[in-house]
């Protein structure tokens, strides 16, 4: 066989290979969540994230794989993202909300304005069947002002090392699938984009 022949060979056998095993990227993202070992916490990120427009109620969009949320009082834009957090431990208590963020050299966040956002938990969720729209979830939104969570983008987007932030447990109640609804308070003008790794996004702590 020619040198040529060769490495033409070795170039299909390392194809082969290279298409047979997921990357670290897809295994992190299909790995199912577990109890931590006693005293310590575990993370479940995001299994999907359906954007929303209230503005355009029956519009219905696929899953994304980025957050973003957004409100303007001058032109009354209004953005917001529900999202589905699968295959929690049926023990797993103390859930709260968190996010986390990349390295600014490898990861994108934006925080345009004012970056406070607010969150509650849904009831359940609709069919996926075609995308989602802000009146299919509408009637599974049904938590009060006082079930609300709060979590801080402000200036996070000024940062170069990655780090992540929780919003503090007892608000949202645990189970093996877990739905919430993220929005911008109508008091603020804001822009909150952030994109999806293995690392950064939004997730669920817990513990069993």
């Amino acid at each position: 066989m020619s040198p040529l022949a060769k490495s033409i060979t070795l170039f299909s056998c390392l194809v082969a290979t290279a298409k047979a095993f997921p990357t670290a990227a897809a295994r992190a993202i299909n790995d199912t969540p577990s109890c931590p070992e006693p005293n310590s916490t575990a993370r479940v990120y995001a299994s999907e994230l359906y954007t929303l427009f209230p503005g355009q109620p029956d519009l219905a969009s696929p899953a994304v794989a980025d957050f973003h949320v957004q409100y303007n009082n001058v032109t009354g834009l209004v953005i917001q993202q529900a999202a589905v957090f699968s295959n929690l431990p049926a023990e797993a208590t103390g859930c709260y909300f968190g996010w986390a963020q990349d390295d600014a050299y490898t990861g994108i966040l934006v925080a345009g304005g004012d970056g406070l956002l607010t969150g509650r938990q849904l009831s359940g969720f609709p069919d996926t069947t075609g995308g989602v729209s802000a009146a299919a979830v509408q009637p599974f939104d049904t938590a009060g002002a006082d079930q609300e969570f709060e979590t801080e983008f402000t200036s996070w987007d000024r940062e170069i090392k990655g780090t992540y932030h929780v919003s503090g447990p007892g608000k949202i109640t645990c189970a093996e699938e877990v739905y919430l609804i993220l929005e911008k308070p109508r008091t603020t003008n804001g822009n909150v984009f952030l994109k999806r790794s293995q690392e950064a996004g939004l997730f669920l702590e817990y513990r069993c």
